[in-house]
């Protein structure tokens, strides 16, 4: 049976993955339970007669109606025991993010497939926090209003003396913390926070463990969070394209929980507003002519207050060399009049006992009215309730204007 779109694979384990150099990985249970109960968010990166794969597609019919009637396109979901049986084909594969994984992630689908996923060891390096390092590096220099200046800027450390020496400097001029980045790590993983100077045993052999595993650790200020945002871009041929930003929730350490719609821009002034679009610029005009960077790709900021209580813009945390979790709030924005205050959130079995029970309450409480294909305002589950077991998506316009 020939399908006329293309496969998605959500693989969020990709980073992962590159860092083992492993063909036949085996991401972590709650890296495959966030696989399998999310995949289902690829619907909104998809075309019109798309498939994703999926760990069971038996969809609730009146939930994928519901879905439909929104995301305006046909999506069609797979396992890859129905694609073996019904011998289904499709005109290429699409994934989340690139890694040597994939090959035995869709160990199932004919070789004829392999050039849209083989992997090229050559990428490696753009998903390493260097390569973000250098471009905040270049964006600093220009001196933007209300930019992080240099002197915030952390340090790799290729052993634990060196680590130790800059956890000492960096508590001496900002002694709200330290964050400890391993190069290769992505939503919230492999990172370490210090609110007091002090190592502890067990502190200093998760730096040694890191060291050894990696062979450098970021070491950089913790900084007073106002805001988490994104900037998202796509790149093909040499040409970089600004997609838009997002402003998101996450934890302290970077954990990925939901996004804001229609908010983005109103959370800047518009000097700061000025800032962002000069930033911009300087990250297409670096990133151009990096021929490993094709595709989709995001970069995490912030903004934070200083000692001083002012604001101050971290362009560049990090470069996420894939599709983001931004990517997805951007279409979810085109469901939704700009004027509504909305929001999309995933929440976890510790926030949520009963995933049924919530949204039953959360449906009675938030009618939903759909319009011209639009959210006008009410509650509107992402995911289908009966598949999910630890994570659960879902999006909320409020009937109110912002």
């Amino acid at each position: 049976m020939l399908m006329k779109g293309d496969l998605w694979l959500f693989n969020p384990h990709c980073e992962l993955s590159i860092l083992k150099e492993q063909q036949h990985y085996t991401p972590p249970k709650m890296i495959k339970k966030v696989q399998n109960d999310l995949s289902v968010l690829m619907m909104w990166l998809a075309n019109n007669n798309d498939s994703i794969l999926m760990v069971n597609n038996k969809v609730n019919k009146e939930w994928y109606s519901r879905m439909q009637s929104v995301v305006g396109i046909n999506i069609n979901f797979v396992t890859p025991k129905s694609i073996k049986e019904q011998k289904i084909t499709f005109k290429g594969v699409k994934t989340w993010g690139k890694s040597p994984s994939i090959i035995s992630d869709l160990h199932f689908l004919d070789p004829t497939y392999a050039p849209f996923y083989q992997w090229d060891k050559h990428l490696k390096p753009i998903f390493h926090r260097q390569f973000g390092y250098n471009v905040l590096s270049y964006i600093i220099d220009s001196k933007l209003f209300n930019l992080l200046c240099k002197a915030s800027l952390g340090s790799f450390c290729s052993s634990f003396g060196d680590a130790q020496k800059q956890i000492e400097k960096t508590f001496t001029s900002n002694p709200y913390g330290v964050i400890m980045k391993l190069p290769y790590s992505s939503s919230g993983r492999g990172i370490l926070v210090l609110k007091r100077n002090e190592i502890t045993p067990s502190v200093q052999t998760w730096i040694e463990s890191a060291i050894n595993q990696q062979g450098s650790l970021l070491v950089e200020p913790l900084l007073i969070k106002e805001f988490d945002f994104s900037l998202l871009f796509k790149k093909y041929n040499n040409k970089v394209e600004f997609l838009g930003g997002t402003s998101f929730l996450a934890g302290l350490t970077g954990q990925y929980f939901g996004s804001e719609l229609n908010r983005f821009k109103k959370r800047f002034s518009s000097q700061e507003w000025e800032s962002i679009l000069k930033s911009v610029d300087l990250i297409k005009n670096k990133v151009k002519d990096e021929k490993t960077l094709e595709g989709y790709f995001g970069i995490d900021a912030l903004v934070f207050r200083d000692s001083n209580g002012e604001r101050v813009i971290h362009p560049c945390i990090e470069i996420n060399p894939r599709y983001t979790m931004g990517h997805i709030t951007l279409r979810l924005e085109k469901v939704v009049p700009s004027s509504k205050k909305a929001e999309w959130r995933i929440i976890t079995k510790h926030e949520v006992k009963d995933f049924k029970t919530f949204q039953e309450e959360m449906e009675v409480k938030y009618p939903l009215a759909i319009k011209h294909q639009k959210v006008q305002s009410g509650f509107l589950p992402l995911v289908d309730v009966n598949l999910v077991q630890n994570y659960y998506a879902y999006l909320l316009v409020e009937d109110e204007e912002i």
